[in-house]
C-alpha cells in the first residue's frame, strides 16, 4: 500500500484545468484553432474587400450582400462551435460509462457515492453547498456536484428527511449560501409535519 500526503495550490489546479484538457483532447483544441482562424480570417477579408463585394453583388441581384455574408459567417462560426461541443462529449462518453448505478451511503462522517468504476467520500465538512433542482437534490464540493435524483427516493418524506440531515451537518460557510436554496422546502415541509398533513408531506 502506497499512502502520499500532498497539496496542491489553486493557481495550479487552474493552470492543470486548461493543460489537461489540451491534452486530454487534442483533437478537439486543434479543431477549434483551425474553426477560430478560418472565422478571423473570413471576417478579415470581408472587412477589407467590402467596398468591392457590395456593388458586386448588388449587381448580382443580392441586395445587403455583404451583410448577409457577415451574417453566415457567424452562423458557420457558432454551429461550428456547437458541432465541436458534441464531438467533444462524445470523446467523453468513449471513455466513460455515464450510465452506471450510482450508490450514495450517509454515515455519520458524510456522504459516499461509488460506482463500479470510481467512489467519492465527502465529510460533512467537506460540502459547500445543498442545492434543489426539480428532478433532484444537489449537494457539491467546491465545482464538483453531484446529483441525487427524487426518484432515488422511497418518498418525499424520504427526500425531505435527507435535505434536513445535510442541511443541518452543513458548515456555517455552506449553509449560509445553501438556506436561500432550501428555505421554501424545509419551511413547507415544517408546517405540514406540524399540522399532520399527509398531503404537505408529499409536496
Amino acid at each position: 500500500m502506497r499512502v502520499l500526503s500532498y497539496q496542491v495550490p489553486f493557481e495550479r489546479l487552474t493552470k492543470l484545468s486548461r493543460s489537461a484538457s489540451r491534452k486530454a483532447y487534442p483533437g478537439v483544441r486543434r479543431l477549434t484553432l483551425l474553426v477560430l482562424g478560418l472565422f478571423l480570417a473570413a471576417v478579415a477579408i470581408l472587412v477589407a474587400f467590402a467596398g468591392k463585394l457590395s456593388p458586386w453583388l448588388e449587381d448580382a441581384g443580392i441586395p445587403y450582400g455583404v451583410e448577409l455574408l457577415f451574417l453566415a459567417t457567424f452562423l458557420v462560426f457558432f454551429v461550428s462551435l456547437r458541432l465541436l461541443r458534441r464531438y467533444q462529449i462524445g470523446q467523453a462518453k468513449s471513455r466513460v460509462n455515464f450510465n452506471q448505478v450510482v450508490r450514495m451511503t450517509q454515515d455519520d462522517g458524510g456522504l459516499r457515492f461509488d460506482t463500479n468504476e470510481a467512489e467519492f467520500y465527502f465529510r460533512w465538512h467537506g460540502l459547500s453547498q445543498l442545492l434543489l433542482e426539480p428532478d433532484g437534490v444537489v449537494v457539491s464540493h467546491g465545482n464538483l456536484f453531484f446529483l441525487i435524483p427524487n426518484t432515488a427516493f422511497t418518498s418525499a418524506e424520504d427526500r425531505l428527511a435527507f435535505i434536513r440531515e445535510v442541511y443541518g451537518r452543513l458548515n456555517e460557510t455552506a449553509r449560509a449560501i445553501s438556506e436561500k436554496h432550501v428555505r421554501a422546502t424545509l419551511r413547507v415541509g415544517g408546517r405540514a409535519a406540524a399540522l399532520g398533513d399527509p398531503a404537505g408531506k408529499r409536496r
